[in-house]
């Protein structure tokens, strides 16, 4: 069964064999980190800068590639644009494990997670066999039957359960409820990350993972979109996480060995800055090996993707906790448009110059809007500094199957950043 991978990581697309640039504006070095508080202070900034509603350009920022820019500009004339510090949220604290323990269960009870016991495995067993080699999303026709009747013969009629007090980085746990229920909950410092899944039987999907093979027939859930989300948002509070933006709702479902289970919904947040959106979670994206990004993130993209059902969150993945500390600037001084606009399109010229055999490449730049991202503080890569960013959608013009793609430029200095690397993924890069 193709499972949905709930605590998903990026995949970078790296580009091979791509001439190191000569020019400096390429580079995100020195000039496009986050500026400190002496550097941009409240004296001489938020003056109001031009910002079309709809921005048009032709460029040939190389000989082989072509840049149409025909986009629409999002930009608040009438927002402030701070400059924020941040702090990993601490979640083995007292009080928000407590919190946790609370929100899963009413008298759950947390282990390391155990081996699973022959019932179990069991289980598993039955409605493989019966579904193995069926077609569709939801069945994997390369189930291994032979793998689980291996560990159904090995598994322990009862395992052993060891209780733990505190959580630990990269370890998956089992909390057992008052009913007998047992949850997943998975933890990795890393990417400041936690996911809690309500019952360790279910998969949870979202309704674009149907394929026309499948035999599930969606409904809609049985609680009403307005009451899941208050739900959600009641639990990501008593958490502490401060994702507030709502930026996505889809219809959800689990599934317990193949079977439909439950409708759902599911909501994507992030948090918003002064009614200012950050940035979300792509796919993936496009680099160069050859001139990384000096400044990554502290942590992983901070968002949120909560799964409600009709008796309340049944599934929660946080990723990048953050909790602010204070704000630096007030409201930054925005650099020009245009400079951020010229600096797309070299952008775009420099990743895709040669990273195709045809002689010559055309990409149309169809969306631009002002954004919040994340990157590390110069003197202290702990620290996270949330600033304003241009976010540039643009698609290969040639291939009408193609992905669209997304790339970062400071708001503040009109340089090339990338929020999407964190400064460990960086570094393990540079090896």
């Amino acid at each position: 069964m193709k499972r949905i991978i709930i605590l998903c990581l990026i995949l970078s697309l790296l580009l091979a064999c791509v001439p190191t640039p000569e020019e400096e504006y390429i580079v995100t070095h020195g000039d496009n980190r986050p500026p400190t508080e002496a550097e941009v202070s409240d004296e001489a900034v938020g003056n109001p800068i031009s910002v079309p509603a709809h921005a048009s350009l032709n460029a040939d920022p190389t000989e082989h590639v072509s840049v149409v820019v025909d986009a629409d500009v999002a930009f608040d004339p009438n927002a402030l644009h701070p400059i924020l510090e941040a702090e990993a949220l601490d979640f083995t604290q007292d009080s928000v494990f407590s919190a946790l323990l609370s929100q899963v269960g009413s008298g759950a009870k947390l282990y390391e997670k155990w081996e699973d016991s022959k019932a179990e495995v069991g289980e598993r067993l039955s409605a493989a066999m019966q579904y193995d080699g069926q077609l569709g999303e939801l069945v994997d026709p390369d189930i291994s039957i032979k793998l689980l009747q291996d560990q159904f013969n090995s598994a322990p009629e009862t395992p052993e359960k060891i209780p733990v007090s505190k959580l630990e980085c990269g370890k998956n746990y089992y909390l057992e409820q008052s009913d007998g229920t047992i949850s997943l909950l998975v933890v990795n410092f890393e990417s400041n990350s936690i996911m809690i899944g309500r019952d360790i039987r279910d998969d949870y999907w979202t309704e674009d993972f149907i394929g026309p093979n499948d035999p599930i027939v969606l409904s809609d859930p049985e609680i009403s979109e307005t009451d899941a989300r208050a739900k959600a948002e009641a639990f990501m509070k008593a958490l502490g996480v401060e994702c507030d933006c709502l930026v996505e709702t889809q219809r959800g479902f689990s599934t317990r060995y193949y079977e439909l289970s439950e409708m759902l919904w599911r909501f994507t947040f992030v948090r918003s800055i002064d009614g200012t959106p950050s940035l979300s979670r792509p796919k993936s994206f496009m680099t160069s090996p050859d001139t990384p990004s000096s400044v990554g993130a502290p942590w992983s993209i901070e968002s949120a993707w909560v799964y409600v059902g009709k008796d309340g969150v049944v599934c929660a993945n946080f990723q990048g906790l953050t909790k602010i500390m204070g704000i630096t600037v007030k409201n930054a001084q925005l650099c020009e448009f245009d400079k951020v606009l010229d600096m797309a399109v070299r952008q775009i010229g420099y990743l895709h110059d040669g990273a195709t055999d045809k002689p010559h490449h055309t990409y149309t730049v169809t969306n631009i809007n002002l954004c919040y991202g994340m990157q590390a503080k110069k003197d202290d890569l702990s620290v996270g500094v949330y600033q304003p960013m241009w976010e540039v959608t643009y698609v290969d013009a040639e291939d009408p199957d193609a992905q669209p793609s997304i790339l970062y430029i400071s708001a503040l200095t009109g340089g090339h950043v990338e929020p999407r690397l964190t400064v460990q993924t960086l570094m393990r890069n540079a090896e």
